[in-house]
């Protein structure tokens, strides 16, 4: 009988805890409080890299989370991304150029196979999935670190949809902290990315027109400081400091949507993305930002890191963007631009400059190519030799020069054209 009083004890004092902390806290979000439960050692590992590990945590509501988050991350029928820099598996290119032009046809995905060639470059602190018009076109090669940035490559026509699953991973699960000086220091998150067209050009970049929405906030030390306005998740209000015991910190959560990829996922009340400074996410030191300033940091359309209102607390969020326009590319240009075929052994290629049409064989010997054209009138092409198996191709007449990157690879070939 004494036991079952103190057991029926127990309970009411469970139970008066939790309506208190519900009383502190008014918003929609599921809170959690401690540390998640490990259920998956290290789904990456790298040299130097951090834990990747992935858990679970059951909410004072009952709901039971993964943390850091749900992800497509071992799901092979999710395409990755290409690697522009990835010190993790040793591709580190020296420009954006030359990423571009190893990338591979099967690297392609078709969302509208008669649409333009979308080129895009992605840095993300720490992890993303991103989806074109609900086609997942690419994920991140690595969860947490070392920092790496990504190529992903699609054919659709404008406009077009952007959605991008953002993760910044953690060491300690659920607590929303990692290892850095503290062992309960909340890092911070950040995406840039941006988008170029067939010719080159950029079309969209990463600003604060984005749309953001937060679904996993911590760490949190006291539940009156998060608030709500409409569809916003606000805790500016909150501290971020480090702490010296950060084990008792609580977590909120949402669900994401099911269709989070989805063209026409409702976002229109989500609250805009937020901007922040090269310097804020601390990419001054990071190559695999710093050496392709050309593209985040282009004098002409610079891109900027967004991320929701919080770049610290938040911890997993939704980015979504409509790429405006139309496809500055029609088809006759497209089968006109560059046509690549191999013939036992060497590269056919027909390309088109601004003054007339030209055809050249390309045979690679030695580690070098040779050029031939039909006639010695103009135009006329010469190649250079620009990395292993990578090549400049140029085609000149009455003064106009166009360039192609041309990529040999296990009898494949693909080119993309760099200017004029």
């Amino acid at each position: 009988m004494v036991r079952h009083v103190q057991s029926l004890s127990l309970a009411i004092t469970l139970v008066m805890e939790v309506a208190s902390l519900t009383a502190q806290y008014s918003g929609t979000g599921s809170v959690s409080q401690g540390r998640a439960t490990t259920t998956q050692q290290n789904v990456y590992t790298c040299p130097k890299g951090r834990v990747t590990n992935l858990g679970e945590i059951t909410a004072m509501d009952g709901t039971i989370w993964t943390m850091p988050a749900v992800t497509h991350f071992s799901d092979p029928t999710f395409p990755t991304s290409s690697d522009l820099h990835n010190v993790c598996t040793g591709v580190t290119h020296a420009t954006s150029a030359q990423a571009v032009a190893a990338l591979l046809p099967s690297n392609i995905v078709m969302i509208d196979p008669d649409g333009e060639l979308v080129t895009c470059f992605v840095f993300a602190d720490n992890y993303f999935e991103m989806a074109i018009n609900g086609v997942p076109v690419g994920k991140d090669n690595v969860p947490y670190t070392q920092f790496n940035s990504s190529l992903v490559q699609f054919r659709v026509k404008r406009p077009f949809t952007v959605a991008i699953h953002a993760v910044d991973w953690e060491e300690n699960l659920g607590l929303g902290t990692e290892l850095s000086g503290s062992p309960y220091h909340a890092g911070d998150g950040g995406v840039v990315a941006v988008f170029r067209d067939e010719k080159g050009a950029i079309i969209a970049t990463t600003n604060d027109s984005w749309k953001a929405q937060t679904f996993y906030t911590a760490p949190i030390y006291d539940l009156s400081c998060p608030r709500e306005e409409g569809q916003a998740r606000l805790s500016s209000a909150c501290s971020t400091a480090d702490v010296a015991d950060g084990t008792n910190a609580y977590a909120l959560h949402w669900p994401l949507p099911t269709n989070w990829m989805a063209k026409d996922l409702d976002d229109s009340q989500w609250p805009k993305a937020t901007e922040f400074a090269n310097q804020t996410v601390g990419v001054d030191n990071k190559p695999a930002y710093t050496n392709f300033i050309d593209v985040f940091d282009n004098p002409v359309a610079d891109a900027k890191f967004i991320w929701s209102s919080s770049l610290i607390l938040d911890n997993e969020i939704l980015l979504r963007a409509i790429v405006p326009g139309t496809t500055s590319i029609n088809d006759a240009d497209r089968e006109s631009s560059l046509r690549l075929e191999m013939i036992d052994g060497a590269v056919v290629i027909r390309a088109a400059s601004y003054t007339g049409e030209l055809s050249a064989e390309l045979i690679a010997i030695d580690g070098s190519i040779i050029a031939s054209t039909e006639s010695d009138e103009s135009p006329q092409i010469y190649t250079a030799l620009v990395s292993d198996g990578v090549y400049l191709l140029c085609a000149r007449g009455a003064g106009i020069e166009s360039r192609w990157l041309i990529n040999l690879h296990q009898g494949e070939c693909s080119a993309i054209a760099t200017g004029r």
